[in-house]
C-alpha cells in the first residue's frame, strides 16, 4: 500500500510541475516517409545501351532505390534527412565513396520569419523539371537534361517568399560534392532562383555557376595553379500549366556554357528543350509523354559519347495507380544525328529503342 501511495505522489508531483511550467511543451514527433521503385527493361538493340541516368540495363529485373525520409520541426528550426539505398542512389551521389553514398539530402532549416528562411546542408538541385525519386516523375526513365545537369549541392541558401513569388540565393561546394576537401580547391558554386507559383501554373528561372568537375590543376611540383580546368554556368527555365482537371503541360529549357581555364579551344556549350504533356484518363490512369531535343554538337568531352551530336528523345508512359503503387509501362525511342548507340554486334547506329515496366510505391 505504501508503494502505491508513493507512485501516486510522484505522478501528482510531476503533473503539477508541468502545469506550473507554462512554457514547457512536448516536442512534435518525428515524421517518417519513404518510397521504393524497381523495373524491367528490354532494349531492342540487344545490349544495355543508352546515355541517360538509372536505366542502363537490358533484359534484367532491376531494383532502383529504396528511400527513407525523416523530418522534425521544433519552433523555428527543423531538420530533414533523406537516405537512399540502391543503384539509383549510388549513381546520384557518384562522387561519394561506398560509406556515404546513401545520404541523398540532409538539411537544417531556420525560419527567420514567416517569409524568410535559411537552409544549410545537402539538397537536391533546383535546376530542371525532373526529380531523383521515381515516385515524383510521370516518366520512369530520365531526360538528357537531367542526366547532364547538376544533381545536388552542399552549402547554404536563403529563400524569401512574398505572396506567389519567391527568391533564392546560395553558395555551395563544387556541384555534386558533399565535401570540398575531396575537390582540393577553395572554389565555390553560386546558385539562384526566381519563382512564381500560381493556382494553375508556375514559372522558375534558375542559375548555377561554378566548377564543372572539381579537379584542381597542379604544376610539376604538385602546387595548385588553378581551381579547375572547367567552370560551368547553367541557365534554366521550368514552367508548368494546368488546363482544367485532366490536361497539364510542363516545359524545361536549359543551357550550359563551359569555359576551360587553360585552353579556350576546349570551351563548349549544350542546351536541351523538353516538353512534358500529360492527360488524366481517370482517377487511376494517366498518360504522360516527354519530347526532348538535346543539342550537344558544341559540347566538351565531359559529356562523353553524346558530345558532337544532337538527340531527339520520345518517351511515352502510362501511369496506372493501385493504392500507393504506380505501375509504369513505358516505351522510348531516341534518335541521334550521329551513330552513337551501340548494337549487339558491336556496331553503331543512330537510333536506340527500348521498353520497360516499372513499379513505384510510396509509404
Amino acid at each position: 500500500m505504501k508503494k502505491v501511495i508513493t507512485i501516486l505522489a510522484l505522478v501528482l508531483t510531476t503533473s503539477l510541475a508541468f502545469a506550473q511550467d507554462g512554457e514547457t511543451a512536448v516536442s512534435p514527433s518525428t515524421t517518417f516517409a519513404g518510397s521504393a521503385d524497381a523495373y524491367y527493361k528490354y532494349a531492342f538493340s540487344g545490349i544495355s545501351g543508352g546515355y541517360t541516368s538509372f536505366t542502363n540495363s537490358n533484359n534484367s529485373f532491376e531494383l532502383g532505390m529504396a528511400s527513407i525520409e525523416a523530418s522534425h520541426k521544433w519552433k523555428k528550426a527543423s531538420v530533414f534527412v533523406d537516405l537512399g539505398f540502391g543503384s539509383r542512389a549510388k549513381e546520384f551521389t557518384y562522387n561519394d565513396n561506398a560509406y556515404t553514398f546513401m545520404i541523398k539530402q540532409l538539411t537544417f532549416t531556420y525560419d527567420v520569419s514567416d517569409s524568410f528562411k535559411i537552409v544549410a546542408g545537402t539538397f537536391g538541385t533546383h535546376i530542371g523539371y525532373e526529380l531523383l525519386d521515381a515516385v515524383d516523375n510521370k516518366n520512369y526513365s530520365m531526360s538528357y537534361a537531367f542526366t547532364y545537369g547538376p544533381f545536388f549541392n552542399t552549402g547554404v541558401k536563403a529563400q524569401y517568399t512574398s505572396g506567389k513569388f519567391s527568391f533564392m540565393a546560395g553558395v555551395t561546394n563544387p556541384t555534386d560534392f558533399k565535401s570540398a576537401i575531396e575537390t582540393q580547391t577553395n572554389s565555390k558554386t553560386y546558385i539562384g532562383q526566381v519563382a512564381y507559383v500560381g493556382e494553375t501554373g508556375s514559372a522558375y528561372l534558375n542559375i548555377s555557376s561554378g566548377l564543372e568537375n572539381g579537379s584542381p590543376l597542379r604544376d610539376s611540383f604538385g602546387k595548385i595553379i588553378a581551381s579547375s580546368d572547367e567552370n560551368r554556368t547553367q541557365f534554366d527555365f521550368v514552367g508548368t500549366k494546368k488546363f482544367g482537371d485532366k490536361f497539364a503541360v510542363g516545359f524545361n529549357a536549359t543551357y550550359a556554357d563551359t569555359n576551360n581555364n587553360i585552353d579556350s579551344s576546349l570551351d563548349g556549350k549544350w542546351y536541351s528543350l523538353v516538353l512534358y504533356p500529360s492527360y488524366t484518363i481517370s482517377s487511376s490512369v494517366l498518360l504522360a509523354y516527354r519530347l526532348e531535343y538535346m543539342d550537344s554538337k558544341d559540347a566538351t568531352a565531359s559529356l562523353g559519347t553524346i558530345a558532337g551530336s544532337s538527340i531527339i528523345g520520345n518517351t511515352l508512359s502510362l501511369n496506372y495507380k493501385v493504392g500507393n503503387m504506380t505501375i509504369i509501362p513505358e516505351i522510348r525511342i531516341d534518335s541521334a544525328s550521329n551513330d552513337i548507340f551501340v548494337t549487339n554486334d558491336d556496331s553503331f547506329k543512330g537510333v536506340n529503342t527500348y521498353a520497360l515496366v516499372a513499379a513505384t510505391y510510396t509509404f
